[in-house]
């Protein structure tokens, strides 16, 4: 009903009266912006002369027996974005003209000529990385939750079995472990969350509408971006508008968000974007499901300027800004946690000058964060502040065709305060604090790093090395890479690298209570893969890799446990040593299909084994994400230039629940062994379908989703707690169930 009145006010447009007959001609071609294949079935519409065609299979279009005059012609179809364009056609003429379309949400542009890529295709030598464009972010984020991070879940390799957070993790590494890039800007508060707490759920900072693409990498790799030990998601967030200002207003039932851009100056040398979003989540869930006693909600705003002081020159600024509030029902009288704050912005200034064969940039970054917790009686469980001043330079240099040099530096400077407390006591008058966690600290990291590549006719070898220390106290360290890639055929491309990786402590680690002074994480990682052209469009890649890990960080007194048949008792305050040594091993394999028409998108299966030792205790367990077998299905068709329908298939098998216990989920006690027992196969299906509707200036887009299809009962980690016979109780919870979902986007 709310979807027929929307199509109906929308439709409201005056009568067009009958086209007066001329002698000219408008001829064109739709292709994509990125590609440049041609569009098929896209709708093109002559908006002052009422005339309506569609692109042939050669993405061709003709308008015959034209007059001359000033038009508006608009151009739609679904994936990509809504065109609108003034165009002047002289008497007796033929004019022709070619018609970009930007995939999702991308910017309109009349230059086809300057393409970053023919497509979007790997970093020379990196065996795994995926790169995926705005219209692939915009089919593969939910009608429910739009987070670019829960998009990304889908891609080949990636396991996450907790639908309630953002985070995810990439051949059995924590999210941690990996580095979250925007823009150029390591951080990692691009995230809604409460912090001082692990089961509460997240979600990313970012509108998916102001993404440009987001790639995902693992293994070895070149570390320009910072020093981190596992995979690099990368968010690249696109420019304003140049050609007109432009609103887009998107809602579902669980949120609602607009983006606004255009362009800077009469001469249009810059853009503006602004986006604003507001999440009211949960209230489905919980009428489905009352059971449900805790919600997340969120708001947040993303900011770009662009600015060209010369056609060499560049400024941009970028802000990103949110505030989470979390609320259980429910909850313990002493320790439960009944509220929470956290607010986070993050702000970018950036100067690039280019040349033909140089690129040089400087970037000045802040970040700051701050959050207050609350028990049921209003009591300060925890409260604290972040803050980063963050600058970098990066220069690119062309020294030949088959040579290039790059060249970098990077001082980043983190102040991290907090405080957390425990209380006992179980009415307001008898409340009081058990023990308190307090620290502050300062740390300065300064790091340079270099690399060359160099171009053979059939291949490419990549080297570099970065180097870091830290301020105060450890020396530097060095962390070198060395990447290749071979094209044995025209149809099949090899890649191999290997690289050594390390990490720094956090700063509640390396300042909190600690058995010893702590030393980074350290990691060797290799690869091999290949990629197989089967026919045009239809790629199978494959890839094996290994990671030995070394001084991996592991709290103490964090888990219930056994010790000598006993309860041991755990603390507020954890006590962290460099004590694990790992190995991370597997192999990933994926049939893509990249097209205009037809099928797209992928089947993976991977499968991996991750194990650590403890060298102080002599334990030996399974990773806490050691998921052996992942299987990510996402299928798409765009049945006409207004309707699409994708299914996205997510499983993995049995990850181990993290603890020391024994038994099975449905009966479960301490135990004296980690990570024995397991939760059950995880299985996800979504289905979605989209359907634009195109009047003669706007374009109003309807969503249909239904997450978790089949209705599986699927169960995530949970906080729990352990009775005094020893069974442990509530360290699961059920995830998302069925539950249908619509929304709408309409753009102006």
């Amino acid at each position: 009903m709310i979807a027929a009145l929307i199509v109906a006010l929308l439709s409201l447009n005056p009568a067009h009266g009958q086209t007066p007959r001329g002698t000219s001609t408008l001829q064109g071609i739709v292709v994509d912006a990125v590609t440049q294949a041609p569009l098929a079935g896209a709708r093109i519409w002559l908006v002052d002369l009422g005339l309506t065609t569609f692109s042939g299979k050669d993405g061709r279009f003709a308008f015959a027996n034209l007059p001359a005059g000033s038009f508006t012609i608009t151009v739609s179809e679904i994936g990509y974005i809504f065109v609108k364009r003034k165009i002047d056609l002289p008497d007796k003429s033929t004019l022709g003209i070619v018609i970009p379309l930007a995939e999702g949400q991308g910017t309109y542009t009349e230059d086809v000529t300057v393409v970053a890529e023919a497509e979007r295709t790997p970093e020379t030598g990196v065996a795994s990385q995926m790169v995926i464009g705005s219209g692939g972010l915009q089919s593969l984020r939910s009608v429910a939750t739009d987070d670019p991070m829960r998009a990304m879940q889908a891609l080949p390799g990636v396991t996450s079995g907790d639908d309630f957070r953002a985070e995810f993790t990439v051949r059995g590494a924590s999210f941690r472990q990996m580095g979250t890039v925007i823009d150029g800007v390591a951080t990692p508060l691009l995230v809604h969350t409460v912090k001082g707490r692990s089961d509460t759920g997240s979600v990313a900072m970012i509108n998916t509408d102001v993404l440009d693409s987001a790639s995902l990498a693992a293994g070895a790799q070149p570390a320009r971006d910072g020093n981190w030990l596992g995979g690099t998601l990368k968010f690249t967030v696109r420019e304003g508008s140049r050609d007109r200002t432009q609103l887009r207003i998107a809602a579902s039932d669980t949120g609602a968000s607009f983006v606004i851009e255009g362009p800077l100056g009469r001469k249009r040398k810059g853009s503006w974007l602004y986006s604003a979003r507001k999440s009211y989540a949960d209230w489905l869930i919980r009428k489905l499901d009352p059971t449900f006693g805790s919600t997340l909600g969120f708001v947040d705003t993303q900011t770009k300027f662009s600015y060209d002081l010369t056609p060499r020159q560049q400024v941009q600024f970028l802000a990103i800004g949110g505030d989470a509030n979390y609320y259980q029902a429910n909850t313990s009288a002493a320790n439960g946690l009944r509220t929470a704050d956290t607010r986070s912005i993050v702000g970018s200034l950036v100067w690039r000058y280019t040349r033909p064969t140089l690129l040089l940039s400087q970037r000045v970054s802040s970040a700051y964060s701050d959050f207050e917790n609350h028990g049921l009686f209003g009591q300060n469980q925890g409260d604290g502040h972040t803050r980063s001043l963050i600058w970098r330079t990066d220069a690119l240099w062309s020294a030949r065709p088959n040579l290039v040099l790059e060249a970098g530096a990077h001082r980043e400077t983190t102040h991290d305060q907090r405080v957390l407390r425990e209380y006992s006591g179980s009415t307001q008058a008898n409340l009081r604090i058990r023990s308190t966690d307090s620290f502050g600290g300062t740390r300065t990291l300064t790091s340079a790093w270099a690399q060359s590549t160099v171009k053979f006719t059939r291949g490419a070898v990549v080297a570099g090395i970065r180097g870091i220390t830290d301020s105060p106290g450890r020396s530097p360290a060095g962390t070198p890479w060395v990447l290749g890639e071979w094209k044995a055929s025209p149809r099949l491309q090899i890649r191999a690298g290997a690289a050594r990786s390390l990490q720094y402590p956090d700063l509640f680690q390396s300042f909190g209570l600690t058995a010893r002074p702590l030393v980074p994480e350290r990691a060797e990682s290799y690869d091999l893969g290949a990629d197989l052209t089967l026919a045009k469009g239809l790629m199978l890649r494959a890839s094996g890799y290994r990671r030995n890990e070394h001084d991996i960080l592991r709290p103490y007194n964090a888990e219930p446990r056994l010790v000598n048949g006993k309860l041991a008792a755990t603390a507020v305050s954890f006590t962290w040593n460099n004590s694990l040594e790992g190995t991370s091993r597997g192999w990933d394999v994926m049939l893509q299909r990249k097209a205009t028409t037809g099928l797209v998108g992928w089947l993976s299966y991977g499968w991996s084994r991750t194990r650590y030792n403890d060298l102080t205790t002599g334990e030996s367990f399974d990773g806490d994400f050691d998921q052996r077998h992942t299987v990510n299905v996402f299928i798409e068709e765009r049945l006409s230039y207004r309707t699409a329908v994708s299914v996205k298939v997510r499983t993995g098998s049995s990850p181990p629940l993290p603890g020391y216990f024994r038994g099975t989920i449905d009966e479960m006690f301490v135990g004296d062994v980690r990570n024995q027992v397991r939760l059950p196969t995880y299985l996800r299906v979504d289905l979605r379908a989209n359907r634009t509707f195109t009047f003669d200036r706007r374009r109003l887009t309807l969503f249909l989703e239904i997450i978790n299809a089949t209705g599986r009962r699927n169960l995530g980690v949970a906080d729990g707690s352990v009775r005094s016979n020893l069974q442990a109780v509530n360290y699961t919870e059920k995830l998302i169930p069925w539950l249908p979902s619509i929304g709408f986007l309409i753009e102006f």
